[in-house]
């Protein structure tokens, strides 16, 4: 019994990682451009408020987690606009800048990782997301 629980405390534990992450959605006006070979030309972009975020990592040592974190992200959205096709202005891109979560685990009992849903990895060590 004693063996199995020093198997079960050997090896990391993980981190929890919290990184802002762009996304971009082109809309149709803008596929239309790049459809008749015209490049896309943004003229002005609308921002909303920037929301402060925290951000960093947090460390899992033994069993005690030890946040390290600052409040120094943003979390946004914005559309840009540009002239479509004939000459109207348009949106032509939605982006988002939000913060996205991840935790990165390894160990003996990374084989039960499958089990939960958005794991990404091995049986010595994965991602959840």
């Amino acid at each position: 019994m004693t063996t199995l629980a020093a198997l079960g405390l050997c090896g990391c534990v993980g981190a929890w990682v919290d990184m802002p992450e762009e996304q971009v959605t082109k809309t149709a006006a803008h596929q239309t451009l790049i459809g008749n070979s015209m490049t896309p030309v943004i003229t002005r972009t609308q921002k909303s408020t920037a929301e402060r975020q925290w951000c960093g990592t947090t460390v899992w040592a033994v069993i005690l987690p030890i946040p390290l974190k600052l409040p120094v992200c943003e979390s946004y959205s914005a559309t840009s606009y540009g002239n479509d096709i004939g000459g109207i202005e348009a949106p032509l891109l939605y982006s988002s800048h939000k913060i996205s979560s991840e935790f990165y685990a390894c160990g003996p009992f990374m084989f039960l990782g499958p089990i939960m849903h958005g794991y990404q990895g091995n049986a010595v060590w994965g991602v959840f997301r």
